[in-house]
């Protein structure tokens, strides 16, 4: 049975996990009241909003370097807040970034961390404080004298720090997850590419995947796990059919 959030409860034989996944957030100040106004979890979407204007990335990992890489075509600058000395990012993706901060496009700002975002939803974002402590973490280390706190200009905030798949409903039902929570389908060539380790339970979207996170990739792996569906569907009404007709002979 699948319960909702109303109470009630619905049976079904085939289930469809396309509950996406949610992007991480930092829980700073500000960060509420600008999400969607200047603060965006999402490059792709909404960098080309603030052409010519000075943008932060927050996180160090393929993502955030993915995005700033990708932000260099309308900003004046991008700037990357990192709160450790090392990216944990491929090499492919640091190779990127460095070759823009080469070229002037993006600065580096290492061992530092977002403090909290300035602005307003009518003027969008206007500056942010940010700390930096050179030995890394400074948001643990506000105490410590090396810590410097300073504010810093910029029209628009990209987080980067991941996401979470929202696949917590499915805890205890048997599915395969990795540790982060994203669903283990059977993938590969040909079909049942969505099948999980449950019979009548299919992934999609970003429960899935952790890597493209676009909204025509979900549609084609639901698309897919439509496709699983129904021919499973199909596969037990048949094992039914002839289940039926052998009690019949008898």
């Amino acid at each position: 049975a699948v319960s909702v959030s109303n109470g009630d409860q619905y049976t079904c034989d085939a289930f469809i996990a396309a509950s996406g996944a949610s992007a991480r957030t930092l829980g700073v100040p500000g960060e509420d009241e600008l999400m969607g106004y200047g603060l965006s979890t999402c490059a792709t979407c909404d960098g080309a909003f603030f052409r010519g204007e000075d943008m932060l990335v927050v996180g160090g990992g393929d993502a955030a370097m993915e995005e700033a890489t990708f932000l260099t075509k309308f900003a004046d600058t991008v700037y990357i807040a990192h709160r450790r000395e090392e990216f944990r990012a491929e090499d492919y993706w640091i190779d990127r970034v460095q070759e823009k901060a080469d070229e002037g496009e993006i600065e580096i700002m290492r061992n530092t961390e977002l403090l909290e975002v300035y602005g307003s939803p009518a003027e969008g974002v206007s500056h942010v404080t940010l700390a930096r402590n050179e030995s890394g973490y400074p948001k643990e280390n506000l105490d410590d004298p090396e810590t410097e706190t300073f504010d810093h200009d910029v029209g628009a905030v990209f987080l980067a720090i991941g996401h979470t798949p929202n696949t917590e409903y499915l805890e205890g039902t048997g599915v395969g997850m990795d540790e982060a929570g994203y669903l283990e389908t059977a993938g590969g060539e040909g079909g049942g590419q969505t099948e999980t380790a449950v019979d009548g339970i299919f992934g999609a979207g970003d429960v899935v995947d952790y890597h493209y996170q676009q909204a025509i990739t979900a549609g084609g792996m639901g698309c897919k796990a439509a496709m699983d569906a129904d021919e499973y569907l199909e596969s037990i009404e048949d094992t039914e059919t002839v289940a039926t007709g052998a009690a019949d002979d008898d």
